[in-house]
């Protein structure tokens, strides 16, 4: 790796040529213990990144049509995803929700970091940012991500933002013999809850779409700025070859 590939993998030039990381880049850093144990559990590094393209690729595609969905456009539904999707749209049918934007780039000139929120809107009159998800739950590096948009956002916004959401969306087969649960995403299939003596009868998919607030945005904020400069002291040895990044680390 050279400082180049660096510069591009890791975030974006931005105003007059100034380098800034993103907010996913950052993140990476904050362990995970639940993905880290999923990933030691599928036998080899091959069939691990497999696993993963497949599992991306279907969060894409819910990403993108939700995305359209929200545009007014009416955007083909895969069958894959249908029970998602017709999750969302049940969701949207109940809540008063009003589209500003969409994958907006948000720079912080004083934390310095750049990132791509997923929607700025209104839910039931409420100004913020919402990021959509497709995890089988909520975890705390969500919120972190999003924090980190909230406040690149509001340090340039005119009306600034008062919250940020995650819109989860998932789904789910049971099993109506022993209650286990299985997901498939994109061919991937897992079972929690399983009975191995249980000879599994799966009811139809079945969507989930939940909405969540953050409930403590500066803790939030603090654990990001924390990973950053844990981040940023990682990656000490090329950040100190880029010109007009800051050292303060």
């Amino acid at each position: 790796m050279d400082l180049e590939y660096f510069k591009q993998r890791y975030g974006y030039e931005e105003e007059g040529g100034i380098w800034y990381p993103r907010v996913t880049s950052i993140c990476s850093i904050i362990a995970k213990p639940g993905l880290d144990k999923w990933l030691a559990n599928q036998g080899s590094f091959t069939a691990m990144q497999e696993k993963r393209r497949k599992i991306t690729d279907w969060g894409t595609l819910i990403d993108k049509t939700i995305k359209k969905i929200l545009k007014g456009e009416t955007p083909e539904i895969n069958y894959a995803i249908r029970p998602s999707i017709d999750a969302f749209l049940d969701w949207l049918k109940s809540h008063k929700v009003e589209l500003f934007d969409i994958d907006r780039k948000v720079l912080s000139k004083e934390h310095f970091y750049v990132g791509t929120l997923d929607v700025l809107g209104e839910v039931n009159g409420n100004l913020g940012i919402l990021d959509i998800k497709t995890s089988s739950g909520f975890w705390d590096e969500q919120f972190i991500q999003t924090a980190a948009y909230f406040q690149a956002y509001n340090e340039e916004a005119l009306e600034k933002a008062k919250t940020h959401w995650i819109l989860r969306i998932d789904q789910y087969q049971e099993c109506l013999n022993c209650g286990a649960k299985r997901r498939e995403k994109g061919g991937e299939s897992e079972i929690k809850e399983d009975n191995l003596n249980c000879n599994h009868k799966w009811t139809q998919p079945k969507g989930i779409c939940e909405l969540k607030e953050v409930d403590n945005h500066q803790t939030y904020l603090d654990m990001f700025l924390t990973a950053k400069r844990l981040w940023e002291l990682s990656n000490r040895y090329w950040l100190l070859q880029i010109e007009n990044y800051p050292k303060k680390f």
